[in-house]
């Protein structure tokens, strides 16, 4: 008999629910990917999440008592200690116990965190990160997450919401953020951002040939994102370079107060762009940091790509786990 112990982690989106079955080296055994359907409300979706369990495990092969417990990477803002949804506009819910409600369902213990926050637990754990005890993460995509890793963890905070990076406010002269302030480093930098500048190019006769994607899609998708640039794009291309341009004044400011090993950017716009994007945000950063700051520091890509959410889930069970142990 197979004695191997796992965990499951979820990655609860707006748009999907990723779930897998996760040994603790990182190794994902087996895996379910759901649609979302928020706007049904939590209750169907929590059906769903416990489906995705039930699928992944089965598929793993795994008998359950060698589950040892669940993590969760949820939009936020977050009840840590009570694992409750207090509101996010990502799933349209107020005051969800998302922790006690799947617990229940489940017959497992469930820890939850932001979503933001196990993407950089998942890198940090079992990818670029592996190995640094001070690390930055952020996940440039249709907004903009991240985190905080001191000494070794996640840096929560006084009220349990540190680490939203993406609101830091670069100017308040800027544009209107979906969070309601001006001048975030999402409202400058995100996909959405990227959007709408290569728009604004496009009205004033900078070429283009993705204007129809974005109205018939709505959104430009990551590799249309990715061709038009490669295809040279001259909007796309000066979209693209101010959102990295405004990414690196912001890890500047990251590099300073942080002091980190090492930065790692993800998210679906660093994924289309690649090591191009990644070197503009490494060069605006370092050229406006303190020089004790940037010695010895790396800013590089992300590698688990979309399994950095749900690998830092698993961590999350994997860390809970073993405490309880002690």
């Amino acid at each position: 008999m197979n004695e191997k112990q796992v965990v499951i982690g979820i990655d609860l989106g707006g748009t999907k629910i990723y779930t897998a079955v996760v040994d603790e080296q990182g190794k994902i055994l087996a895996s379910s990917r759901k649609r979302t359907k928020a706007e049904q409300g939590p209750s169907p979706v929590i059906d769903r999440i416990v489906e995705g369990v039930e699928e992944s495990v089965a598929a793993a092969g795994l008998p359950a008592e060698q589950i040892k417990g669940v993590g969760v990477g949820s939009p936020g803002p977050l009840d840590l200690k009570t694992g409750t949804i207090l509101q996010t506009p990502n799933l349209g819910w107020k005051n969800v116990p998302l922790r006690d409600l799947l617990q229940k369902k489940l017959q497992l213990p469930v820890t939850v965190d932001n979503d933001g926050n196990v993407g950089v637990l998942g890198e940090f754990a079992y990818g670029a990160g592996h190995g640094a005890q001070h690390m930055i993460g952020l996940f440039i995509g249709t907004g903009i997450g991240g985190g905080v890793i001191v000494d070794g963890k996640l840096l929560h905070g006084f009220n349990e919401n540190a680490g939203e990076l993406g609101h830091m406010i670069l100017d308040p002269d800027g544009p209107r953020c979906g969070c309601g302030n001006k001048g975030c480093l999402e409202a400058f930098a995100s996909r959405l951002s990227i959007e709408r500048e290569i728009k604004v190019a496009a009205l004033h006769g900078v070429e283009t040939f993705v204007l129809d994607d974005i109205k018939e899609n709505e959104r430009l998708r990551s590799k249309k994102l990715a061709e038009a640039y490669a295809a040279g794009d001259p909007a796309v291309k000066q979209a693209v370079n101010r959102s990295a341009e405004y990414v690196g004044y912001g890890t500047a400011s990251l590099l300073n107060i942080f002091n980190p090993e090492v930065v790692v950017l993800g998210g679906g716009v660093v994924e289309a762009i690649g090591e191009d994007y990644v070197e503009q945000v490494r060069k605006i950063a370092l050229q406006n940091v303190f020089k004790v700051a940037r010695r010895n520091v790396r800013i590089v890509a992300a590698l688990l790509k979309d399994d950095s959410a749900v690998l830092g889930a698993a961590r999350l069970a994997w860390d809970y786990y073993n405490k309880r142990k002690i």
